[in-house]
């Protein structure tokens, strides 16, 4: 299930519809506000039309990219390597940087229970909240970090909550808990919660085009008008040359390719 967001421009002669969705880690609306600005912009110096689509979860995202329903996508490293098994046609073009001004950022162990120092301090009855199956910051990561104490995830009771603020909500509501989160959305409720563990440093969220629906010409016309603008040149690369291969180190070794 997906649906899309009327995108409001001015009226112009446009070449191409093209479908743009962000991951689901936040509500549609937070996420609109946040993209329609660059939406808007691309529209005006490409002659294109560019509509905000919003899957619900990972899995209709990914689809909806081969369906060829979506044609631009922003994905973190999990989504994007999944996506490749089994489409080639998936192109990561920019990547995004943080308020660090950094490519990576990391995931992090979060709870609000007092008693909870550290994995170690974990239970059989300890609530483990994740985002989603897709997400780098889900299951792969968190089994990950369960490693270094000893522990696999199959032990315990983990349920996914579909995004980071969920996950978040879910940790502040129940004692016994702990979840796993982007960084800067952790940072942002650090109020409530507390961190217990972080991640190795993971790839940033990254601009995917479907190279069977967007021409090459195309490509470069996006990279150019967004690298040329003083504002989203602050904010963007051009995504690095093996940029995925420690996450994709993690994926070949992992026991559970969910």
């Amino acid at each position: 299930m997906f649906k899309v967001l009327i995108f409001i421009i001015p009226i112009l002669v446009f070449s191409q519809i093209i479908k743009f969705a962000p991951l689901p880690i936040d509500t549609a609306n937070n996420l609109y506000n946040k993209y329609a600005p660059m939406l808007e912009y691309l529209s005006k110096q490409t002659k294109d039309e560019y509509k905000f689509v919003y899957a619900q979860t990972y899995k209709d995202l990914l689809n909806n990219f081969k369906n060829g329903n979506i044609d631009i996508v922003i994905l973190g490293a999990l989504p994007y390597l999944k996506l490749k098994q089994h489409f080639k046609s998936a192109l990561p073009i920019l990547t995004f940087l943080n308020k660090n001004k950094s490519p990576y950022y990391t995931c992090q162990i979060i709870t609000s229970d007092l008693k909870i120092k550290s994995i170690n301090d974990i239970s059989k009855n300890t609530k483990i909240f994740l985002t989603d199956k897709l997400s780098t910051c889900g299951y792969l990561i968190t089994e990950y970090i369960f490693h270094k104490y000893n522990k696999t995830l199959k032990n315990y009771n983990y349920t996914y909550e579909s995004n980071d603020v969920n996950v978040v909500y879910n940790v502040t509501l129940y004692d016994n808990s702990i979840g796993n989160i982007k960084s800067n959305i952790a940072k942002k409720y650090i109020n409530f919660i507390k961190i217990i563990d972080t991640s190795i440093k993971i790839p940033e969220f990254s601009l995917v085009v479907n190279t069977n629906k967007i021409s090459p010409k195309k490509i470069e016309k996006i990279i150019s008008v967004l690298l040329e603008n003083r504002e989203y040149k602050q904010k963007l690369i051009v995504t690095p040359k093996n940029f995925y291969q420690p996450i994709e180190k993690i994926l070949k070794l992992s026991d559970d390719n969910e």
